[in-house]
C-alpha cells in the first residue's frame, strides 16, 4: 500500500489553522504572543491539556501577565528551569551555611561543657570529704551546667532538624520539577519532551541497542472527549489510561503519552510476535478505560505502527517510519500491527544505512 499524500495535507491544513487559531485568540484576548503564551494558548486550543483550560477559562477578565504566568509556571515548568535551579542553589547554600553554624555552635557547646565538666570534678577531687556545704555547691553547679547543655542540646536538635527537612524539601522540589518536566500531568506517563530524552539517549552513545522497537499507537475517534462538557471524563479517562498503558508495558519498556499519536512505546525486542502481543495487550488494556456503559461514550480504535532501532539510523527516522506504518494501519483499517522494515536484513548496522533509501518497504504482521 503506498503511503498517500492527502493524509500528510489534511496534517498540515490542521496544523495551520490551529496556528492561526492561536494567534488569533491571543490577539483578541490582548495576550503577548511570546513563545510561552503561545505555548500554554497551543494547550489550551488544542485540547491537549483539560486541566489548563479549564483554569485558563475561569480567569477574570482582562487577563493579567501575573495570571498567566502562574499558569505557566505550573504547566509550562521547562520555561523557568533556570530560575527555579537558581532559586534552590541559593536557598541550598543559605541552610546548609546555617545549618553548619548551628553543627559549629553545638561542637563549641559541648567543648565548653566537657572543660567545666573537668573544673568541676578537679574541684570536687580537691574538696574535704567533710565538707559537706562544698560538696553540695559543686554539686549543684554541675546540675545547673547539665541542665544548661541539655537545653543547649535541644534547641541544636531542632535548628538541626529543621534546616534538614529544609534541605530535604528543596531537593525534592527540584526533583519534582525535574519529573514534571519529563512526565504528561493527565497520565502520569513520559510526555513527549520525555519521549525525546529517551531517544536521544538510545542514539547517544557510540554504540546502543539495535534490539529496540518503536510502537506507536493512536487511539481513533477521542475528538469528542474535548468538548468543554466532557473535560472533567476526558481527564478520568487520561488518568485510567496512564494506569494501564503502565501496567500493560514491561518495566524495562518506557511509555510516553505524545498527544497525537498518542502512545510511544520502547520495546526491548524485535520480535514481531512479541510486539503483536505487547500491542494486544496495550488496545485491551487501553479500550477498558473506556466505560462502554456511559450514555454517548465514542467508540475508540487503537491503530499500531512499529520500526526497529536496526532500521534507522536517527531518531527522526525511526519516529519517521514508524509514523509511516500507523498510518498504514490506520488506511487499511487494520487490527494488527504494521511494521515498517529494511530490506538489507544483513551486515552491521552502518551497511544497512547504505541501502536503506533504496530498498525500504511496508509488511503487515504475518505477511
Amino acid at each position: 500500500m503506498v503511503f498517500g499524500n492527502s493524509s500528510r495535507r489534511v496534517a498540515h491544513q490542521n496544523r495551520k489553522e490551529l496556528y492561526y487559531t492561536i494567534f488569533s485568540t491571543l490577539s483578541r484576548l490582548e495576550i503577548d504572543a511570546s513563545p510561552i503564551n503561545y505555548e500554554l494558548m497551543h494547550d489550551i486550543v488544542s485540547g491537549s491539556n483539560p486541566e489548563l483550560r479549564e483554569r485558563f477559562a475561569r480567569l477574570s477578565k482582562p487577563i493579567s501577565a501575573e495570571a498567566l504566568d502562574s499558569l505557566a509556571r505550573m504547566y509550562l515548568p521547562h520555561h523557568f528551569g533556570k530560575s527555579i535551579h537558581d532559586d534552590s542553589t541559593t536557598r541550598l547554600q543559605t541552610e546548609l551555611t546555617t545549618l553548619k553554624a548551628s553543627l559549629l555552635s553545638g561542637q563549641d557547646s559541648i567543648s565548653s561543657y566537657s572543660r567545666m565538666l573537668g573544673q568541676a570534678t578537679g574541684n570536687i577531687s580537691s574538696v574535704d570529704p567533710r565538707d559537706t556545704k562544698t560538696i553540695q555547691s559543686q554539686l549543684q553547679a554541675i546540675r545547673h551546667m547539665t541542665e544548661v547543655q541539655h537545653s543547649t542540646n535541644t534547641q541544636i536538635l531542632d535548628s538541626v532538624s529543621s534546616q534538614i527537612s529544609t534541605v530535604a524539601a528543596i531537593a525534592s522540589e527540584v526533583e519534582n520539577f525535574e519529573r514534571t518536566k519529563f512526565t504528561h500531568l493527565a497520565t502520569n506517563l513520559a510526555n513527549r519532551r520525555g519521549f525525546n530524552k529517551k531517544l536521544a539517549e538510545l542514539y547517544g552513545g557510540e554504540r546502543y541497542s539495535e534490539g529496540t522497537s518503536l510502537l506507536l499507537c493512536d487511539l481513533l475517534a477521542l475528538e469528542p472527549f474535548d468538548a468543554k462538557e466532557l473535560i472533567k471524563v476526558k481527564e478520568a479517562v487520561l488518568e485510567r489510561l496512564g494506569f494501564a498503558v503502565a501496567r500493560a508495558v514491561q518495566s524495562t519498556d518506557f511509555a510516553a503519552w505524545l498527544e497525537r499519536p498518542q502512545l510511544g512505546i520502547l520495546i526491548g525486542t524485535t520480535a514481531e510476535a512479541e510486539i503483536q502481543k505487547t500491542a494486544d495487550h496495550l488496545r485491551n488494556s487501553c479500550l477498558a478505560a473506556f466505560d462502554s456503559r456511559q450514555a454517548n461514550m465514542p467508540a475508540v480504535f487503537a491503530r499500531f505502527g512499529c520500526s526497529a532501532i536496526c532500521n534507522a539510523s536517527t531518531a527522526s527516522v525511526l519516529v519517521g517510519q514508524a509514523e509511516k506504518a500507523l498510518q498504514i494501519a490506520t488506511d487499511s483499517v487494520s487490527d494488527r500491527v504494521v511494521f515498517f522494515s529494511g530490506a538489507a536484513a544483513s551486515g552491521n548496522h552502518k551497511d544497512r544505512m547504505l541501502y536503506r533509501s533504496s530498498h525500504v518497504g511496508m509488511r503487515k504482521e504475518g505477511s
